[in-house]
């Protein structure tokens, strides 16, 4: 039957990524989520060592997050201890790895918890608690730089074994579905996630000097890495001088070399990075955002990126890559070209023709990727076994 009271069971969320990722989907499903279930947050890749775990300062720590468990604490951080010495081996890690998830397995399985294990990657493959549901979260095309048919083939038996399939976009799946036909006949939702709230409150002030800027505000906020199209950056900051472009996120060691001469631009103004509940202050005063990632990787012709919603809560308008989960949205909000030429008019067309109407349906479009309706959508899939 449908599981009517969610708030019963415990939430198994394993960690493939730190906690506070710039892409923090982790910490924000957690976070939704722990409202009314206990969520723990199983750091599956790094289990105590055995000279960590003879210390007593951390056997206690260990002790107290299992017992938090059991106590249903809302949220629990959980690192499990090894079981095997000499850590240092590759094999003997992975083992403990797997060894340590049994043992989160088992403690549940003692206590006759009900489990819902929601996974934004393929690092478990197996069904081992008594009682459980399985919901396998596909956030993007790949989870990893992996593409190896090793690792499709992992993901296949994730599709395979799961009771529930979350994708980031109705593109997304459609792409899945025609190497997976195990997806046919499966539970499956298409349905992003934004942190709404935090976007919608009203605005702090801020004493940088960001605030005495004059000309018109184009942010371009994320993480700086190999997927930025640097061509098209390059060109669009160049046909805009009158403006003022405005970066905000870490750089990654993999960013094409040419965005540095771009950040040295007069019209650039990088700001490093900020934490999310800064981020409002600084959108609400910028005109328009832009997604400039080379969609020609099916990486980001898949995805179904955060900050645009992130943008959109804020009352801004966009103009991105062609990345096709954008496409269907309302084109004088969302407007998507990989020409340099249309990207940087409709960057001066969208900014003229902007209005207090047309934010209000920016503003619509991002409540209805809340991490709230998400979840929502999700738990009506719950079923208990």
């Amino acid at each position: 039957m449908l599981s009517n009271k969610p708030e019963n069971s415990i939430v198994i969320i394993p960690l493939h990524l730190p906690l506070k990722y710039p892409c923090d989907y982790i910490d924000q499903t957690a976070k939704v989520l722990s409202l009314n279930n206990s969520v723990v947050l199983f750091d599956y890749f790094r289990p105590y060592s055995w000279k960590e775990i003879s210390n007593f300062v951390i056997l206690k720590s260990f002790f107290i997050s299992c017992i938090d468990i059991l106590r249903s604490k809302r949220i629990v951080y959980f690192r499990p201890p090894s079981i095997l010495p000499f850590m240092r081996l590759k094999r003997v890690r992975e083992l403990n790895e797997k060894l340590g998830y049994f043992f989160l397995s088992f403690i549940l399985w003692l206590f006759n918890k009900y489990v819902i294990l929601w996974q934004f990657s393929t690092l478990i493959k197996s069904k081992t608690f008594k009682k459980q549901f399985f919901i396998y979260d596909c956030i993007d095309y790949i989870n990893s730089a992996d593409t190896t048919k090793k690792y499709l083939f992992k993901e296949r038996e994730i599709f395979k074994i799961s009771d529930l399939v979350s994708f980031n976009s109705e593109e997304l799946f459609n792409n899945k579905i025609m190497t997976n036909p195990i997806l046919i006949g499966k539970s499956v939702v298409t349905v992003c996630g934004c942190n709404c709230q935090l976007f919608f409150r009203k605005t702090n002030k801020i004493t940088h000097d960001f605030a005495k800027i004059s000309q018109k505000k184009i942010v371009f906020m994320g993480v700086f890495d190999h997927r930025v199209d640097t061509k098209l950056l390059k060109y669009v900051v160049g046909d805009n001088r009158n403006k003022k472009f405005i970066f905000i996120g870490p750089i990654r060691k993999n960013v094409p070399k040419s965005f540095s001469k771009i950040l040295k631009e007069k019209n650039v103004l990088y700001l490093g990075e900020k934490r999310k509940n800064e981020l409002p202050d600084y959108l609400k005063k910028c005109d328009l955002g832009i997604i400039p990632y080379n969609a020609k990787t099916k990486l980001v012709r898949y995805s179904n990126p955060m900050k645009a919603y992130e943008y959109l809560a804020c009352g801004l308008p966009i103009v991105s890559t062609n990345i096709l989960a954008l496409n269907d949205l309302h084109k004088d909000i969302v407007y998507t070209t990989d020409n340099q030429i249309e990207f940087s008019h409709a960057i001066k067309r969208t900014i003229m023709d902007w209005n207090t109407k047309k934010s209000l349906i920016a503003k619509d479009i991002a409540k209805k990727n809340s991490w709230e309706n998400k979840i929502l959508i999700i738990k009506k899939f719950i079923h208990k076994k």
